[in-house]
């Protein structure tokens, strides 16, 4: 199971840094920042992209909590720190963004940063597959299927 989800996650991650990558609209205040780090995000300069979405983040641009979480969740320009990058999807899933909304699903099932909770982690990916996150419909329709099994 355990490999079955770390690949349900990857194709989350590739969904997301694409998303991150194409992000070219953010609000004026934290634009200049975010827009910054996702431009060294792509270049490879992981430490600049995670000072400055670290500042974006705390100043409360949804966008930036999110791929803060992702960053402390991969270590990217940062120590790896799961309690840290479940902290920052839980705010920006809470405000909304959707695909922090399936990564806290998948932060639930699989319990990296939390402890495992199967019905918080239905809640969020229901949540993210309702507003048509296609990749949390993948998880919910093998999570019902008859080869999900939990605790094996």
């Amino acid at each position: 199971m355990e490999r079955q989800t770390e690949s349900m996650a990857m194709l989350g991650y590739s969904a997301i840094v694409g998303w991150m990558l194409a992000m070219g609209a953010s609000p004026p205040a934290a634009a200049n920042d975010f827009e910054r780090a996702l431009s060294a995000y792509e270049q490879g300069r992981y430490q600049t992209a995670f000072n400055l979405v670290k500042t974006s983040a705390e100043q409360g641009q949804v966008q930036a909590q999110h791929v803060l979480g992702i960053m402390y969740s991969q270590g990217l320009g940062v120590q790896s720190d799961e309690y840290s990058a479940f902290d920052w999807c839980r705010r920006a899933a809470e405000s909304g963004v959707l695909e922090a909304q399936y990564q806290l699903g998948i932060m639930y099932l699989q319990g990296e940063g939390v402890t495992e909770d199967h019905d918080q982690a239905h809640k969020w990916l229901w949540m993210a597959a309702d507003r048509g996150y296609p990749q949390a419909s993948q998880v919910l329709q093998y999570i019902y299927s008859d080869d999900f099994t939990v605790g094996c």
